[in-house]
């Protein structure tokens, strides 16, 4: 088991953390928790972990001087930070320390999780349990792994479109109900049937391995065969997929050859759906996604969560290395932050498509300018398209946020360690903001709600239960019951005692 490290001075989102999923079932034990970044380089330095999940802001020693400290040592994990909704900033260094990605305590959801693991799993903790780097891709029973393979292969990695419409398209059992029909209608095809193998990563994602018998001609050959199967799943299950193809490989290098695909995957977006991105087409692209990754996270970040300030510091950065750049060099370098973009869309389940009314094909968009000047004014144009939209989808969020808050005050008013930060931490928030955004959606403070809460649940367990007052004050998070006593007749002019003992009379 992969073993788990979390780092964050506030204990309902450690909790929220421990609790969202069975780690196990994932490859992973959360071995640690911590509420400081002090004890938890203590623990680290002797003791193992694969993966830290640490908080960006701490009051002994925060998230950024931890992974600092740690990477001194030689010993920082793979390591996934932890942000407020307006830490942007912060995010971006802990990229620059060595952060593999992050998550916003707003968006802490079970499937937010999983998708980070199933992230993790394919992308870093590739090896198996014996410690060989052997990859397990065919098949639901441990199926064929890469290195037994004998000869060449290309290798397709296919990704259904529009995921969340499929999902309730065609119901909870997609393996059945999608999985099933795409797989049959493919192996139906000859040339599919007679030297390539389909099989299924998960509903949404599926591997061709396909044999290159003939290397000259097989360029020509596996894009016709691709383009074959995504006609075939069109016409058929009104379905589209898109497509990143390998160059041809022997066995001992399909591993390597399919992690590069997945990378060639996140380039459809700049074509559409139904984009077919090749590896002998698309090499340049690809060693400039890497530098691009490396310099524009911050604009990414910035863009995707509309924060004017910190866009206006990034977008002066990126403009001033655009103009360092060649024309064309600076086209592509432009598509390469739309990919980062739309892979940060993807990342929090948002559709990238949504942006605009109609589908964009972002390489015919740029390929029609013909000089930096042009480049510049489209890019300033998108930028603020993408700002429009996310101050949109922004005032609709911000409601959204304050109902997720109050599910959080339902679900743990008992706590007495229950506090402003922490709601505001959990969605993501700042206090200041979240204090007044809650005032104005709920019609009264923060505290005023939380002690109604606390003051309704009291209510209910006098009338119905036989708790000691005592027992009934714990449970809806006091610690002091002579404190709980002085709440309860501020809101309701009785004391608990002469509460119960009043309504118990009238029931007799």
């Amino acid at each position: 088991m992969n073993q788990v490290v979390i780092v964050d001075d506030d204990m309902i989102v450690r909790v929220t953390l421990r609790s969202l999923l069975k780690w196990e079932k994932f490859g992973f034990t959360v071995a640690a928790d911590f509420s400081g970044g002090k004890a938890a380089l203590e623990y680290l330095k002797s003791h193992r972990a694969d993966l830290l999940v640490v908080d960006m802001k701490m009051p002994d020693l925060d998230g950024i001087s931890l992974m600092e400290r740690l990477q001194a040592e030689g010993k920082l994990p793979v390591t996934v930070a932890l942000s407020g909704y307006n830490e942007f900033e912060l995010v971006r260094q802990a990229f620059r320390v060595g952060a593999f990605d992050y998550l916003l305590k707003s968006d802490l959801t079970a499937e937010s999780l999983k998708r980070l693991l199933d992230t993790l799993n394919r992308q870093i903790f590739l090896e198996n349990r014996s410690g060989e780097k052997k990859v397990p891709v065919l098949g639901g029973d441990g199926g064929v792994l890469f290195e037994t393979l004998t000869g060449t292969y290309g290798i397709v990695l296919f990704e259904i479109d529009d995921q969340k419409r499929q999902a309730a398209r065609f119901g909870p059992d997609l393996a059945e109900e999608l999985g099933k029909p795409v797989l049959e209608l493919a192996r139906q095809l000859p040339r599919v049937a007679a030297k390539g193998r389909l099989e299924p990563l998960d509903p949404f994602h599926y591997i061709l391995l396909y044999q290159a018998a003939d290397p000259i001609q097989y360029h020509h050959t596996i894009t016709s065969v691709v383009r074959q199967l995504q006609s075939v799943w069109k016409d058929y299950m009104n379905l589209t997929l898109s497509a990143a193809v390998s160059e041809p490989y022997e066995g001992n290098m399909l591993a390597q050859a399919l992690e590069r695909n997945y990378e060639l995957l996140k380039l459809a977006v700049l074509s559409g759906r139904g984009a077919l991105c090749t590896e002998w087409r698309c090499r340049e692209e690809l060693t400039m996604l890497a530098v691009c990754r490396e310099q524009e996270e911050g604009l990414v970040i910035a863009l995707y969560r509309g924060d004017p300030v910190f866009l206006q510091q990034e977008k002066q950065k990126f403009f001033c290395r655009l103009e360092k750049m060649g024309f064309q060099e600076g086209c592509c370098y432009s598509l390469m932050v739309i990919v980062l973009l739309a892979a940060c869309f993807a990342r929090y389940e948002d559709d990238f498509f949504a942006l605009f009314p109609e589908e964009v094909s972002y390489r015919e968009k740029i390929g029609r300018l013909t000089c930096s000047r042009e480049l510049e004014l489209w890019l300033n144009n998108y930028f603020r398209w993408v700002t429009n939209y996310v101050e949109n989808r922004s005032r609709t969020c911000q409601t959204d946020l304050i109902v997720k808050a109050k599910h959080f005050l339902r679900d743990n008013y008992s706590n007495p360690e229950l506090t402003l930060k922490s709601a505001a931490d959990f969605v993501g928030l700042n206090e200041k903001y979240f204090s007044s955004r809650f005032t104005k959606e709920s019609g009264m403070t923060f505290s005023a709600y939380l002690t109604d809460l606390r003051m309704q649940k009291a209510k209910s367990l006098m009338l119905t239960a036989d708790f000691k007052m005592y027992e009934i004050s714990e449970r809806v998070g006091y610690h002091n019951t002579e404190h709980f006593n002085r709440m309860f007749k501020r809101c309701f002019g009785v004391s608990p005692g002469d509460y119960r003992k009043s309504h118990r009379a009238e029931t007799r």
